[in-house]
């Protein structure tokens, strides 16, 4: 059974699960846009053995507030800084998929010495024309057809044509995820992907880095 926090942070509430070992090295799971910590429910038997594990709901996602939204990513780095700080984490291992392993980036270029290693998954580190066009295109079909017009949208982006048609059980947890999220949450998000500008540092990350993609990750 995950330990659940509310912890406040930076004007918001957030709430963060904690599993696994409490003996073993930490490991922050951080997700991506419109899903929330249970995105990482598959990986938490696997990794609880191995580690303390950490995962955060990101403003506005699963069951955190979004008082205040994020501006930009130094915003949702400090978010995870400020719940290391109140749980009393000097270091930890980040796993990050898409909006997480880009916080991920944003940990390990300004907060080398609380990082141990990434792990960032389907994730860019920048964010030319035709990028932060996407986000503006969401943000508006989030404005003229909601939260659930955005699941349509999304899911085909996702999900691999085969899951599609054959996993109506992942098709249907990771619809939930996206209509869970607000649309404060959501907006707040968008803004800071729209803003996104880790890739000239890149060089500045010290700790041992794991790139993953998917074959079929668009």
């Amino acid at each position: 059974m995950s330990e659940e926090r509310f912890i406040p942070v930076n004007g918001n509430r957030l709430r963060v699960l904690i599993d696994g070992d409490p003996g073993r090295p930490w490991l922050t799971c951080l997700h991506g846009a419109a899903t929330n910590v249970h995105l990482w429910d598959p990986q938490i038997e696997a990794f609880g053995s191995l580690f303390h594990i950490l995962r955060i709901d990101v403003r506005g996602h699963g069951k955190s507030s979004a008082d205040v939204q994020a501006k930009t990513f130094d915003d949702l780095v400090a978010d995870v800084i400020a719940v290391w700080d109140a749980l009393g984490i000097k270091t930890s291992t980040v796993m990050g998929l898409s909006l997480g392993g880009m916080t991920g980036f944003g940990l390990a270029i300004h907060h080398p010495d609380r990082v141990e290693r990434l792990i960032a998954a389907d994730c860019r580190s920048d964010a030319p024309k035709f990028f932060a066009d996407s986000w503006v295109n969401r943000l508006q079909v989030l404005k003229d057809k909601g939260i659930t017009g955005l699941a349509d949208i999304t899911l085909p982006v996702w999900m691999a044509e085969a899951s599609m048609l054959s996993r109506p059980d992942i098709i249907a947890g990771a619809r939930a995820m996206i209509t869970a999220t607000s649309e404060p949450g959501y907006v707040s998000v968008a803004k800071a992907l729209m803003a996104l500008d880790y890739k000239k540092d890149l060089g500045r990350i010290r700790c041992p880095t794991l790139l993953l993609v998917g074959a079929e990750d668009g």
